[in-house]
């Protein structure tokens, strides 16, 4: 989710690393086979561009090359001097390319205007909410020609990649991507006595978990989730996944609402059942981000979404040893631990010339895969050493876990025991990430959100008729002015 992607940064310095090194729905909406993608291209287009581009790609690194790095705002400095260094490494290894600078960030109601005026950087950071949207208008380049030439081409996580997977073409490179999971507090569980839930954990389980360790008198939820704004919708969505729900469909070349099916009924259920009958949530349960995760850290909230063990241990003063990191529960025994699969992706600009889109991939690849990957890896241990922090491994990172470079982070890992938090492997066994909606995913997080706050503030609400409504209404209004060629 947009949001998650924006302020992730609090949290994780790695990742903006990964700004500078470039590195949302079910599994079956990514593979294309309803969407044509580059609309603005004919086949013949297409094949010409792939012709100029793979001659780029053997073209003498001598051409002159001058192209635009989206760069940070003026007030990031961390992330400034992040990316500074890795312009340093680059134009030491392609001295012919001229670096500009550029620090518009990503905005969906921005981008359409970027475009118009051809004044988008040579790349730029999305959304998983926004590839198919992208690829609709072609505004995102086929990477096909430069990675036929990349040697870490098959090393990518295909989980993370499937978000901007089309017809079997990859149109970005993933960023900060990440697989929704669940933080724990153990205190919480052990002041009143509650059993830790097994990782292999159910909505029955979820349930009772958040009812016995709320404390309504003390002012503690057993359960918070964000209600206030978009990320209400990205939330719940976890939930819709678990009951095997979709948030759209296409069909007959039209995008429609799906979440308001038996699935979605029930997901909605579920957590009007946490807030009514349980009473595991929050009294005042209107929060966005910040407020949710500033509840666990002050040891207020037992159960919420997300992964932002650092941000608890190294901003909150929590204790690493009293956070559990749990996949998402299955709705039911044997089912399937899904959480939203999203965060950042890194596009190349198509209305560069193949010379300038080559030079893009390079920089975005530049410190993939490699030992400058690993020694910014181990400094950023280090840093967190000397300060007392820690580091959470993702669930799922850019690459393939048994890959040779993922094998030398584990290796890195190692070298600084105290720093890296430990969760149970089984977390990343279990855990399933389905792709957040691939069709204008902020409109319809808000319209989730509206429904989740007619909800909780009205015990008697019909959760089927509030949801038959939504979808009538982001379908009038939103994806009915969905074009799919």
């Amino acid at each position: 989710m947009k949001l998650y992607g924006r302020k992730l940064g609090i949290m994780l310095l790695v990742a903006l690393m990964a700004f500078v090194t470039a590195c949302g729905g079910k599994n079956n909406q990514t593979d294309g086979s309803s969407h044509s993608p580059a609309k603005a291209s004919s086949s013949a287009e297409n094949s010409a561009q792939s012709e100029s581009t793979e001659k780029a790609t053997e073209s003498d690194q001598s051409k002159p090359v001058t192209m635009t790095v989206q760069y940070p705002k003026s007030d990031n400095t961390v992330a400034i001097t992040i990316t500074d260094e890795a312009i340093k490494r680059f134009t030491e290894k392609y001295p012919n390319v001229t670096i500009k600078k550029n620090d518009w960030q990503y905005a969906p109601n921005e981008i359409g205007i970027k475009m118009a005026a051809k004044q988008a950087p040579s790349f730029y950071s999305t959304f998983a909410t926004e590839g198919k949207t992208l690829l609709e208008k072609g505004w995102a380049t086929d990477l096909t020609p430069f990675l036929a030439n990349y040697e870490h081409a098959t090393d990518f996580n295909e989980t993370l990649t499937a978000p901007f997977t089309f017809n079997g073409k990859l149109y970005a490179i993933p960023r900060d991507a990440y697989i929704m999971t669940v933080m724990i507090n153990k205190k919480l569980f052990e002041a009143k006595n509650v059993p830790l839930p097994s990782l292999d954990w159910t909505w029955d389980e979820f349930y009772e978990a958040a009812k016995a360790t709320a404390d309504p008198a003390k002012g503690i939820a057993g359960f918070a989730i964000m209600a206030k704004g978009n990320e209400g919708g990205w939330n719940w969505t976890n939930f819709l996944y678990q009951a095997s729900g979709e948030a759209e469909t296409i069909a007959d070349g039209k995008v429609k609402s799906a979440f308001n099916s038996e699935a979605g009924v029930k997901a909605m259920e579920f957590l009007k059942k946490l807030r009514w009958e349980a009473k595991a949530m929050p009294q005042n349960w209107a929060l966005n981000y910040g407020d949710t995760y500033n509840l666990f850290k002050q040891g207020r909230a037992a159960i919420v979404l997300g992964n932002t063990v650092e941000d608890a241990v190294n901003n909150g003063g929590m204790n690493k040893d009293d956070i559990i990191l749990m996949p998402m529960p299955s709705m039911e025994k044997g089912g399937e631990h899904v959480g939203v699969l999203g965060g950042n992706y890194t596009i190349i600009n198509p209305q560069e010339t193949p010379e300038v889109q080559r030079a893009a991939f390079n920089f975005v690849t530049n410190d993939l895969f490699g030992d400058s990957g690993l020694e910014a890896l181990r400094t950023d241990l280090a840093s967190r050493k000397s300060k007392g922090q820690v580091k959470l491994p993702k669930v799922a990172e850019y690459w393939k876990s048994d890959s040779d470079y993922g094998m030398k982070v584990q290796a890195v890992y190692g070298e600084f025991p105290e720093v890296v938090y430990k969760y149970d492997p089984r977390v990343s066994e279990l855990a399933k990430g389905a792709p957040e909606p691939a069709y204008n995913g902020q409109d319809y997080y808000a319209a989730i959100t509206n429904v989740m706050q007619e909800v909780f503030t009205d015990k008697n609400a019909n959760v089927k008729e509030l949801l038959d409504a939504a979808a009538q209404k982001f379908d009038n209004e939103v994806l009915s002015k969905v074009k799919i060629e």
